[in-house]
């Protein structure tokens, strides 16, 4: 699997939704908080390392509509985060997956997924990409094609998930994937290719 990145989309509120995203990844044993020092560190527009809380992250999504942070997966390894109110009540989670290795990418991307299926059962998850060719594309965003009006990316993901009510269902070519069908969700996991 190459990297990327993968992107997550709610309905809010921001800070309930940043406390399940927190849980979720404590269950996976990667955790908001240092492992060795405890620090919890949030990012300046910038890219600046800034000491932070759980309390002052959710205090910048509320007052500032967007926030950048650092989730841990070991002492030296750590994951880029942002969420970001995209209109009205619609959020933006963003997660890169650079630096973290493959099997770093595989354990975000299975939490990833459990959380979206969680988040549609309740009606509030929206979607989920795990995008491998993001770094090819700057000028291509999910978000257009999520809640925009771009109908096709550059090239279809390795896994797509959206609720049933999502208006673009019909464009995603299902013959590259393998579905996932649930009540208020489908998760499209592309085929693999086979090897001759």
């Amino acid at each position: 699997m190459r990297h990327g990145g993968a992107f997550h989309y709610e309905a809010g509120p921001a800070d309930a939704r940043f406390h399940e995203l927190i849980q979720q990844f404590e269950l996976y044993h990667v955790s908001l908080a240092h492992p060795v020092t405890g620090e919890v560190q949030r990012l300046s527009p910038e890219g600046e390392r800034i000491l932070s809380s759980r309390q002052g992250i959710t205090s910048e999504l509320t007052e500032r509509g967007r926030v950048a942070f650092l989730l841990w997966l070991e002492p030296s390894t750590c994951l880029f985060c942002s969420m970001v109110r995209l209109k009205d009540d619609v959020w933006a989670e963003r997660y890169g997956l650079d630096g973290i290795g493959t099997g770093g990418a595989e354990l975000v991307v299975n939490c990833l997924v459990d959380l979206f299926k969680q988040r549609a059962a309740k009606t509030v998850g929206l979607a989920i990409v795990v995008d491998e060719f993001a770094e090819l594309y700057p000028d291509f965003h999910w978000d257009d094609f999520v809640v925009g009006d771009t109908h096709s990316p550059p090239e279809w993901p390795m896994l797509l998930g959206f609720s049933k009510s999502f208006a673009k269902l019909n464009e995603i070519p299902n013959h590259l994937y393998v579905l996932e069908t649930a009540d208020n969700y489908v998760l499209f996991s592309r085929i693999a290719a086979s090897v001759s």
